[in-house]
């Protein structure tokens, strides 16, 4: 599929349009050959991972939504996924950060929907301290708002969410800083943040929208 010495960002927009075609081709047959096409996700994720930067816009998102996809259809763990989606939040592209933000929020909800499932939820949440550490102010800030928003929703409130959260108080940057901060304050800021910057439109009311400073402190360590 991928052509020799080609960059992704270098090839036409028709082609771009073949191998997005292919992806849908794959998807539909993939249940139905699970041995031929078991190679199909591993190579998505390699490639999100190592040229994140320079796919086409349309093709990456292709990509992502065609793991979405496979990880619906339970053809794929979440917990090899999530890290991937989360590490894309550096890249430039408002589109893909909404597409992530809401299946991040959406996966972790059904996943604890019927019990909390503790494998996964320490499994993303040893990922998101290294996520929250990151150079990059925008990939920090909107993890950060998957963090909030999941304690909004009721969805992860134990210590080790609130630890998450206070590893970003230490952040280089002011603006991650203060969404970390203003969480702990009570105003439950993080998610609001990411949301003016991304225009994220997710009205999902499922917890309690004003979880109090007092209440998060209270947290052990």
């Amino acid at each position: 599929m991928e052509m020799p010495g080609v960059p992704f960002s270098s090839r036409p927009v028709d082609e771009t349009v073949c191998i997005i075609t292919c992806y849908h081709m794959l998807l539909q047959v993939s249940k139905c050959y699970p041995t031929t096409t078991a190679n199909f996700a591993p190579e998505l994720i390699t490639l999100l991972e190592g040229q994140q930067q320079f796919l086409d816009a349309a093709l990456r998102r292709a990509m992502v939504q065609a793991l979405i996809l496979l990880r619906n259809r339970n053809q794929l763990d979440p917990a090899v996924l999530l890290p991937v989606l989360f590490k894309l939040f550096r890249v430039n592209d408002k589109q893909l950060r909404e597409l992530l933000f809401r299946h991040i929020i959406s996966d972790l909800k059904a996943a604890n929907q019927k019990g909390r499932s503790e494998r996964l939820n320490k499994t993303v949440q040893s990922f998101l301290y290294s996520v929250l550490s990151d150079d990059n102010e925008l990939a920090a800030k909107k993890s950060l708002a998957v963090l909030s928003e999941l304690w909004r929703r009721n969805i992860w409130r134990d210590a080790r969410t609130v630890n998450c959260i206070a590893s970003a108080v230490f952040h280089k940057s002011p603006a991650v800083m203060a969404a970390a901060l203003k969480f702990f304050l009570g105003q439950d800021a993080a998610a609001a943040a990411a949301a003016a910057d991304d225009s994220d439109d997710d009205d999902g009311d499922d917890g309690d929208d004003n979880a109090s400073g007092k209440q998060v402190l209270v947290q052990p360590t």
